[in-house]
């Protein structure tokens, strides 16, 4: 993995770091938002992985990042996601970034 390069995984996981912070930092407002789409457009690089287990991994470039070689190809990938709250046994209910919920899904 390049200087340039964050794995999908991490930055899918920073988005939900971010609509977490969202919600706590809606204690308290009156004015709040539901989430009821993200829509993420990034520049990957899908990179062969034959090191560890012969697959494949997309890593997210950085601004200004591009590469392009024999095992390599960058592409644009957009990622349309519906964020929701899910309780232990797998049920889901909208994300409402509102102080209205003790904790979000609560």
């Amino acid at each position: 993995m390049a200087d340039n390069e964050t794995p999908l995984a991490k930055v899918l996981e920073a988005l939900r770091h971010e609509l977490a912070q969202a919600w706590k930092d809606s204690q308290g407002q009156q004015i709040r938002f539901r989430a009821s789409e993200v829509t993420l457009t990034v520049e990957t690089v899908l990179k062969s992985d034959q090191e560890f287990s012969g697959g494949v991994r997309w890593y997210v470039l950085h601004a200004g990042g591009g590469a392009s070689s024999g095992r390599e190809s960058t592409q644009t990938i957009v990622l349309t996601l519906t964020p929701g709250l899910y309780d232990e046994h797998g049920h889901a209910s909208p994300l409402d970034v509102t102080a209205q919920q003790r904790e979000p899904g609560q």
